[in-house]
């Protein structure tokens, strides 16, 4: 698969919004001697540990949810950077995922404190004035694409937040890096009552890293063999879903579940 084959599947043009990442399944009790045996091998660096919060968005019907897709707002630096990030529906080869993903530029708000019932709104603004004015274009046309012109309208719910603290690493490769971290994640469903704890999980990721999508891809079997060699090392398993589809799934374990309504 080539770049233009790739861009063509995932329906963007622009092959900078092409994501390439693996993702594994990691226990709780092996995550420490993972992060201590990349803290010990050849070529591996440290980058940063960081902590953030992510509050995925959507409809009252779970609508991106059910179509592999996720809408969320990244709060970093407690909070005082937001941005806006898109995920589109993507393609998966074993532990590879390849997706489309859009991010705004730094969003210079906080949605205001919400309280009782209210907690599951968002008013000023609301969810579709931020993707109609403060998002790129790009974004708001490629999820029309991928859910429909209705989808992005009925958008108005925050049914998961999501803590994370993830140890980022960098292998270079030349004209590309990888990118692999070790990301906790404490996982709360919202409703009227207020977050109520889901899960708390660990993740073992990976990303070809460039600036350019053809050098992505030819860091491909790179990243393949050193995720392989972890995976044999640690008895990593392949992680089929994306973090919204793995920490929100439960709620749609009823065809019917639906997310309450603010009274």
């Amino acid at each position: 698969m080539d770049s233009a084959e790739l861009c063509s599947l995932l329906r963007v043009s622009d092959h900078r919004l092409v994501e390439i990442e693996s993702k594994w399944r990691l226990a709780a009790s092996t995550a420490k001697s993972l992060r201590q045996f990349l803290k010990e091998l050849d070529g591996v660096e440290h980058v940063k540990r960081s902590v953030f919060i992510d509050q995925y968005l959507d409809t009252p019907g779970l609508d991106l949810l059910r179509a592999d897709a996720s809408l969320r707002l990244r709060y970093r630096k407690n909070g005082g950077q937001v941005y806006l990030q898109y995920k589109g529906p993507g393609v998966r080869r074993g532990a590879v995922h390849y997706r489309s993903e859009y991010r705004s530029d730094r969003l210079d708000f906080l949605v205001p404190d919400q309280s009782g019932a209210d907690i599951l709104s968002f008013e000023r603004p609301s969810v579709p004035e931020i993707l109609e004015t403060m998002s790129d274009p790009g974004m708001l046309d490629a999820m029309r694409r991928d859910l429909g012109a209705a989808v992005p309208r009925a958008i108005d719910r925050a049914p998961v937040i999501c803590q994370y603290q993830k140890d980022l690493y960098r292998v270079e490769l030349g004209e590309a890096s990888l990118a692999p971290s070790i990301d906790r994640l404490c996982v709360f469903r919202v409703d009227r009552a207020g977050p109520l704890a889901m899960s708390t999980l660990w993740e073992y990721e990976n990303q070809a890293a460039a600036t350019d999508l053809a050098a992505k891809l030819a860091a491909v079997p790179a990243m393949r063999d050193f995720d392989a060699h972890l995976a044999d090392e640690f008895d990593l398993s392949v992680e089929p879903l994306d973090k919204y589809r793995r920490c929100a799934g439960g709620l749609l374990a009823r065809p019917e579940a639906r997310v309450p309504a603010a009274a």
